[in-house]
């Protein structure tokens, strides 16, 4: 009996073992599968809020496309813009660098030039040849014709010797101005000029001209000569370095003047020369005026004598019908009426008009005008 008791707790301690043990397997099986579902819990937790940061990462990510999109076509544009620019750019500075090449070229040709032209200038007939080019230019420029408004190189005779002006203009009246275009630069070297020099050579040749006197060659004509120097440059540099020269030169009888200045005078005698056409013009028309009103006249007196005459013509006509109608015609009558013919005989028609005569009043008698 002990034995069966015994056995049976054996039995019940077993069972109650075996329960605890399997109770304590599902407990621990539960808290691992509780722990595992709140594992997975966190993680899906944690998966939804990549997932929702993936999401918004997306969005944002599909609206920087959107809008870098035309950015980057712009950019694309702007760097083949400026692509273009530097081509461009590169293609100005090649051409650039040949037209510095080509100025530099032509600086020293210019350079060269002005050498020649220089060490040219240097004799006097070159300076001579030179002014009278100028002043050939300028009196073109004025419109003058030669051996019409000027002429060139007239030899003429001033205190018993002879000299030859450049250019002697002509003015209205039979007036004259005398032109010398000799350059005075003989105050210039071959090499550079000295201070004051050109003033000196322009003040030598001012005293020349005056003692040569030209203006006793023509009558009439004023008493100055114009000294033209072939360059504005030469007259205002020569006035910079003397400026008493320019009225020195008027009280010796000389006048300075450069192209533009001889230009404005030519200009000036060219104006005299049309006004002294149209007073020539207008004495011309007053003489043909004065010719037609006489004219006029005469015409006046045989018109009025011919309408007189028309008017006796037609006295005498109207005459001359009346002794048809009062004569010849009752005499013609009888004779139709003795069957000589059948033919009836036309009366002729007395003139009722006369001639019209002029009515206005320039032709008026003087007596009628006077009683008006």
């Amino acid at each position: 009996m002990h034995t069966a008791t015994l056995a049976s707790v054996l039995l019940l301690v077993l069972a109650l073992g075996l329960v605890l043990g399997w109770l304590l397997g599902a407990a621990r099986a539960r808290s691992s599968l509780q722990e595992r579902l709140v594992r997975a819990e966190t993680t899906a937790r944690l998966l939804q809020d990549r997932s929702e940061a993936l999401e918004a990462d997306a969005q944002v990510a599909g609206e920087l496309t959107a809008a870098v999109g035309p950015l980057a076509s712009d950019l694309r544009t702007l760097s083949q813009h400026v692509s273009g620019q530097d081509r461009q750019q590169a293609a100005r500075l090649a051409g650039l660098d040949e037209q510095l090449r080509q100025l530099a070229l032509q600086n020293e040709r210019l350079r060269a030039s002005a050498s020649e032209l220089y060490s040219a200038l240097s004799a006097t007939s070159a300076r001579g040849d030179w002014g009278e080019v100028q002043l050939r230019r300028v009196v073109e420029l004025a419109g003058m014709l030669e051996h019409v408004d000027f002429d060139v190189q007239v030899s003429v005779r001033t205190d018993g010797s002879t000299a030859r002006p450049d250019m002697v203009v002509h003015l209205p009246g039979e007036a004259s101005i005398v032109i010398d275009a000799k350059a005075p630069l003989s105050g210039l070297d071959g090499s550079a000029p000295e201070a004051g020099a050109q003033a000196r050579a322009v003040r030598r040749h001012v005293s020349a001209l005056s003692k040569k006197a030209y203006w006793q060659a023509f009558t009439p004509a004023p008493r100055f000569v114009v000294c033209f120097l072939p360059s504005d440059g030469l007259l205002a540099s020569a006035g910079q370095e003397d400026p008493a020269l320019i009225d020195d030169a008027l009280s010796s009888g000389v006048i300075l003047a450069s192209p533009s200045t001889l230009l404005g005078l030519l200009k000036t005698v060219a104006l005299n020369w049309q006004q002294a056409d149209l007073s020539r013009s207008a004495h011309r028309i007053l003489d043909l005026g004065r010719e037609l009103h006489a004219r006029v006249g005469t015409l006046t007196e045989h018109l009025t004598r011919m309408g007189a005459g028309l008017d006796r013509s037609v006295e005498d006509y109207n005459r001359l019908v009346g002794s048809f109608e009062s004569r010849f015609l009752p005499t013609a009558r009888k004779l139709s009426a003795t069957g000589v013919s059948e033919a009836a005989l036309t009366e002729p028609q007395e003139l009722s008009s006369r001639s019209r005569g002029l009515t206005a009043a320039e032709f008026e008698p003087a007596h009628h005008r006077g009683a008006n």
